[in-house]
């Protein structure tokens, strides 16, 4: 009993065993089930807090757009004033002239105008009032701008003369206020966006346009920034995918690159996640009332994912509490089922040395009772495989025997020779010479013992051979028709002399001894299951109650040795191939006969 212990516990602790088996398998599935637990926790965190912060990123930029939104509404009062305004008017037309009173008067009733203006609007920084007759003002009267400067060359003016307008209202795209003097700091050379109205005459004639600047500056400051303000960017940009505003001022005039950013223009608000400058960084966008405009708010995935650090601490200590209970379980339970095994190994350990019979024991776990129930069938089993085996070889032999002895039967060889001395007697010295090498190859290959397994060539040769014989016989009166579908087919290996014994089965019950019209069509082909040969002839046929006396006899697992026909030959193949394969027959009386053989492909 203790060596049977040791013997256990060493196949336990070096071999591949059940026990372990169930053991490791369980520890392991508890494992990933844990970090698969971990993995979705940490993702749905991550989830729920991009989520928080998208909806967060999403009222802060819908407040800055509604602020904007009024802001350039707001800015817009200005332009329609100066715009509309009849000394501005007067003072572009090209066609008017008037004395320096007149002029000096235009000029005054337009300074009233500008600094109204200048108290009222906080977003916007100047308006420059251009004519196309070169006429040039702003809002403290030209004193900051450049005498020089050519406006009405300029791509932004001619755009804000000519460009397409919303509601009458142009909007320029950013462009550099390269018009100011250098002193004027705040606005020297800086990037800026306008709003124009475009000046018409009594006609409707474009003249010269109202441009109010705004400030870039003030526009950021609309951006109220979320919890995230220390890593979050919210800023500004325009239909060519240019910032036109953002809190670091060397970021304006830059374009944008990275993957998705058409899904932008697309629709109105949303989010994605993309890599942007080498991160993994969260996109919110939301439109203005401005079209082609829109806000974009970037968070670094890094940034949302590092709230979720708490959370995977407290993860890890919980994995590595729930690894310990685990393996401390996983040892209980091998231990409980380790005794019961130990006991079915002893038992089957003793096969052999005592007896060959397994003693029936009452274990405790049913799968173990039905492990033994089956071994002992098993071995049952395997003793009635020995003997089918020995069946088989021995159904071989005899149908090798009664083959060879129907060969060498006297009458057969006797008609065999007599049918040689014929066609030496008549000169025929190519069938004479036929007949020899067919006879030879017939007791050639039934004398070889040392193959059960031949080539299905080998095999259509023989039966070949035996037709030949049988065939010159009867004066040729038999057309013999071999039909091959593919000729790799041949290459199979089959079992011998399964072909012979139902080609005598078609000569003797079939025709008789006087054939006349008759014909014996072979065909090969493949099949679902594998390869069918098929023999068929014109013969007499079966009737209806020798048909299904012949299928019964087909099925039954034994048969008798005198039988060399259809019930070995479909016995053979069945036991070498299984139930699956074997003869089937088909029979009209007075009409045709057809044999199936059905075989696997090997």
């Amino acid at each position: 009993m203790m060596n049977n212990k040791i013997r256990f516990l060493i196949r336990f602790l070096t071999g591949t065993t059940i026990i372990r088996t169930i053991m490791f398998s369980y520890m392991v599935l508890n494992i990933l089930l844990l970090l698969l637990l971990g993995l979705l926790s940490v993702r749905d965190s991550t989830t729920s807090l991009t989520k928080e912060v998208t909806q967060s990123s999403y009222k802060v930029m819908e407040q800055a757009a509604r602020g904007l939104s009024f802001s350039l509404e707001e800015a817009t009062r200005p332009l329609v004033l100066l715009a509309g305004h009849y000394s501005v008017g007067s003072l572009m037309n090209p066609g008017r002239e008037m004395d320096i009173g007149g002029r000096i008067q235009h000029e005054r009733n337009i300074a009233e105008v500008a600094f109204g203006v200048s108290s009222l609007q906080s977003i916007v920084s100047d308006v420059l009032i251009l004519g196309k007759n070169g006429y040039v003002n702003n809002l403290d009267g030209r004193i900051s701008l450049r005498w020089d400067y050519p406006f009405t060359e300029q791509t932004w003016f001619r755009q804000a003369i000519s460009g397409t307008s919303n509601k009458g209202f142009i909007t320029l795209g950013l462009h550099k206020q390269d018009y100011y003097l250098e002193k004027d700091i705040s606005k020297y050379n800086k990037p800026t966006l306008s709003i124009t109205l475009p000046v018409k005459d009594y006609t409707f004639k474009t003249i010269g346009a109202v441009i109010a600047n705004l400030d870039l500056a003030k526009i950021n400051e609309m951006f109220e920034f979320s919890s995230y303000q220390n890593n979050e960017s919210i800023f500004m940009i325009d239909n060519q995918q240019t910032i036109i505003a953002h809190k670091e001022g060397t970021a304006i005039g830059t374009r944008l690159h990275f993957k998705g950013i058409e899904h932008i223009y697309e629709g109105n608000s949303g989010s994605f996640i993309t890599a942007l400058d080498g991160r993994e960084t969260l996109v919110i966008f939301h439109p203005t009332s401005v079209q082609g405009w829109r806000m974009i708010s970037t968070i670094p995935m890094s940034v949302i994912k590092g709230q979720a650090d708490s959370l995977k601490s407290n993860l890890i200590g919980f994995i590595y509490l729930c690894l310990f209970l685990n393996i401390l379980i996983s040892i209980l339970i091998t231990a409980r089922i380790s005794r019961p095994f130990g006991r079915l190994l002893s038992t089957l350990d003793k096969i052999g040395e005592d007896s060959i019979y397994i003693i029936k024991n009452k274990y405790k776990y049913r799968e173990l009772n039905l492990i033994s129930d089956k071994f002992r069938e098993l071995v049952i089993r395997i003793e009635s495989l020995v003997k089918q085996s020995y069946q088989s070889d021995i159904s071989l032999k005899e149908v090798e025997l009664k083959t060879l002895q129907s060969q060498i039967n006297p009458h057969f060889l006797f008609n065999t020779l007599q049918l040689l001395q014929t066609e030496i007697v008549c000169g025929s010295t190519e069938d004479s010479n036929h007949l020899v090498l067919s006879l030879s190859s017939l007791l050639r290959y039934s004398m070889k013992q040392s193959e059960e397994m031949v080539e299905l060539e080998q095999e259509i040769q023989n039966v070949k051979d035996y037709l030949y014989i049988v065939n010159k016989k009867y004066d040729d009166r038999i057309d013999i028709e071999f039909l091959i579908q593919d000729e790799a087919i041949l290459k199979n290996r089959t079992i011998k002399l399964i072909l012979q014994p139902l080609a005598e089965n078609v000569i003797f019950h079939g025709f008789g001894e006087n054939p006349q019209s008759a014909k014996i069509k072979i065909r090969v082909m493949r099949v679902k299951k594998g390869m069918m040969i098929v023999i068929q002839d014109n013969g007499k046929g079966i009737s209806r109650s020798r048909s299904r006396q012949l299928a019964r006899q087909l099925n039954q697992q034994d048969f008798k040795a005198e039988s060399i026909g259809l019930s070995n030959v479909n016995q053979r193949i069945r036991l070498k191939f299984g139930p699956d394969y074997g003869l089937k027959i088909r029979s009209r009386q007075g009409v045709f006969t057809s044999v199936y053989i059905v075989l696997p492909i090997t």
